[in-house]
């Protein structure tokens, strides 16, 4: 009996043992899985960013974060609550980033740079600014090679004028204060206009295309050695890619001359996907999506500036034909022309068409910008398509999603570029944060439960 009872007992006290030592592991992996739950959710903070938390008790990460070379402000979740700036964007779920919260100027958003020259208005129009009330600032959206250097040299910015030339009087040079050029953001988001100055979409890529091209590799090294390596992808490694006929014919044609890797790199950057030109990366597809949504357009057309630039003046409050057509040329010269040969930029009509197919969503983007600009009328924005209708014929009239590809999203892009802080998805992080935390309580009040 004795013997049958300690069997007994010995049976009991491994059943006890075994029955604990399964609840042992089962409380140590609700803890392990706690900890990598932890771990999995947190969001893991930028460079050069501290982490902190608010007074709701989520955690936000605060002070500077960095993007390539340069370091950008990221502001609280309690400061942007806090902050009457720059709020367009933040209820906006179609938007495809959301705006940094910060008063712009390009200084105060990149803390470890200077804002370049050519971006800062002339010495005797800066003072002008202070007087300049928030609701009459206009920002100067410089799209590259269309016609935004002689718009802005008579607005009185530095940029490649002939500084022999004094800005022209009126409105709209006095209130246009600060310019948004490819990835130099300088404007204050809060502006009450934006002014585009845009140009026939084929033609601007033309000449964005010859602008940049280097003269030889020794050359491109020497003069723009910032941007050698990028041109020279293009350019250099791809040796057919010397005038506009040849570039389609060889690169954007679908069965042409140049290998699979010089026509993948001909079809994205005229399409804006990669960065091998400057001028065809930044287009009107970035400097769109990259002023507030909501943000007021005026526009410059290349092909009818004068008019315009009447209309304009006349529409922020400014005297009738500020500009006499016929003294035009003795008003604005142009600046910054490109010097080559005609014979460069001449294309046939089957390039043309295959250039006119590869634009599509710039053309749609082109479009939007004029009829969002509150300065022309329906026959205004007509007579530019009628004009972009005689270059592209039918690609003139798609509109977004019709176009043979569908249109880039651009938000990494913008935040590389722009300076964007992503709250969009360190959101989503923060949620998860909460869901992993409730769920591994649940974990735990189970194991304590097995374990009595």
């Amino acid at each position: 009996m004795n013997r049958r009872g300690g069997d007994d007992n010995a049976e009991s006290y491994s059943s006890w043992f075994w029955r604990k030592g399964i609840n042992s592991l089962s409380f140590i992996a609700a803890i392990a899985i706690l900890f990598v739950s932890a771990l999995s959710s947190t969001p893991a903070p930028h460079d050069g960013s501290a982490s902190s938390s608010s007074s709701s008790g989520i955690p936000f990460t605060t002070s500077l974060r960095t993007i390539g070379n340069k370091t950008v402000i990221k502001l609280s979740p309690e400061q942007m609550a806090n902050s009457q700036i720059n709020k367009v964007n933040n209820e906006d779920n179609d938007n495809r980033f959301t705006f940094t919260m910060n008063a712009s100027p390009y200084e105060q958003i990149w803390v470890n740079n200077r804002l370049p020259g050519w971006a800062m208005k002339r010495p005797s129009f800066r003072q002008i600014e202070a007087t300049i009330l928030p609701e009459q600032r206009i920002c100067l959206v410089h799209v590259g090679k269309a016609g935004g250097s002689t718009v802005g040299c008579a607005l009185g910015f530095s940029l490649h004028c002939n500084h022999s030339q004094s800005p022209l009087e009126g409105l709209l040079p006095s209130r246009s204060t600060r310019m948004f050029h490819a990835d130099t953001y300088d404007c204050h988001d809060d502006s009450a206009y934006f002014l585009f100055v845009v140009r026939n979409p084929i033609e601007r890529i033309k000449s964005a295309f010859l602008y940049e091209r280097p003269k030889s590799e020794s050359w491109l090294k020497l003069a723009f050695p910032e941007y050698y390596d990028r041109r020279k992808e293009l350019y250099i490694d791809c040796p057919s890619f010397g005038i506009m006929e040849q570039f389609v014919q060889d690169g954007l044609k679908y069965n042409g001359r140049a290998d699979d890797t010089c026509k993948m790199r001909a079809i994205t950057s005229v399409r804006g996907e990669q960065h091998y030109n400057c001028h065809m990366y930044f287009n009107y597809q970035f400097h769109l999506e990259g002023i507030p949504k909501n943000g007021r357009i005026l526009s410059i057309r290349n092909e009818h500036l004068m008019q315009d630039w009447n209309t304009i003046e006349h529409y922020i409050g400014g005297i009738n034909d500020s500009i006499q057509i016929d003294k035009a040329n003795e008003t604005i010269a142009v600046m910054n022309k490109n010097s080559v040969h005609v014979m460069d930029k001449e294309l046939s009509l089957e390039s043309t068409t295959i250039l006119c197919y590869m634009l599509c969503n710039e053309i749609v983007n082109y479009k939007k910008i004029l009829r969002q600009s509150l300065n022309l009328n329906y026959l205004d924005v007509q007579t530019s398509i009628d004009e972009l209708r005689e270059t592209c014929g039918k690609y003139a009239d798609y509109e977004e999603g019709e176009c043979p590809v569908s249109m880039p999203n651009i938000q990494q892009k913008l935040i590389e570029t722009r300076g964007y802080v992503n709250l969009v998805n360190e959101d989503v992080s923060v949620a998860n944060i909460s869901l992993n935390f409730e769920s591994s309580i649940y974990i735990i009040l189970i194991c304590i439960f097995l374990t009595k």
